[in-house]
């Protein structure tokens, strides 16, 4: 698939060409400064998985590409989902078994993609990017705010000791 078609395709998704599939809005920040950071980070890692389609000079390189991007994102989601489950399980937030189910289950959207990215299509692949993009607008700007009050009044809690 060439670029200006493929840009085309991704296009009709949400309506942006340009480098940036998401943008980083202070919507996603929710006020600690290590998970803020680690969200944007995301955020990031999510743009250069999108920018990796665009980069498709040639199936070899589309693969190593799209490969190499999805690889840091699910390095990197594994470890900020470690962390935020620990913040979670000290703060008592009782949606823990909740939140971690659909961490556990875009880890495993990941590894089925990334185990299957040898024969992905683009099509699938493009369809992945709006995956990425959906799930960051529901579940950092939405559900990772639920644990939030817990997670406040364990840190009030803390300090006054």
């Amino acid at each position: 698939m060439c670029y200006t078609v493929l840009k085309e395709v991704i296009k009709m998704g949400n309506g942006l060409v340009n480098d940036d599939y998401i943008k980083w809005d202070p919507k996603y920040k929710i006020g600690i400064p290590a998970i803020d950071e680690q969200h944007e980070t995301l955020v990031r890692l999510c743009n250069e998985f999108y920018q990796s389609l665009l980069k498709n000079n040639n199936a070899e390189n589309y693969r190593m590409l799209v490969k190499w991007a999805l690889e840091r994102c699910l390095n990197y989601a594994a470890t900020h989902f470690q962390d935020e489950e620990k913040l979670m399980l000290a703060s008592n937030f009782d949606g823990y078994k909740k939140h971690k189910k659909i961490h556990d289950a875009f880890t495993e959207k990941c590894k089925d993609i990334y185990a299957g990215i040898d024969r992905l299509p683009a099509s699938e692949a493009i369809k992945f990017a709006h995956f990425l993009y959906d799930w960051i607008h529901t579940h950092i700007a939405y559900e990772d705010r639920l644990y939030l009050p817990a997670l406040v009044e364990f840190l009030k809690k803390k300090a006054n000791k």
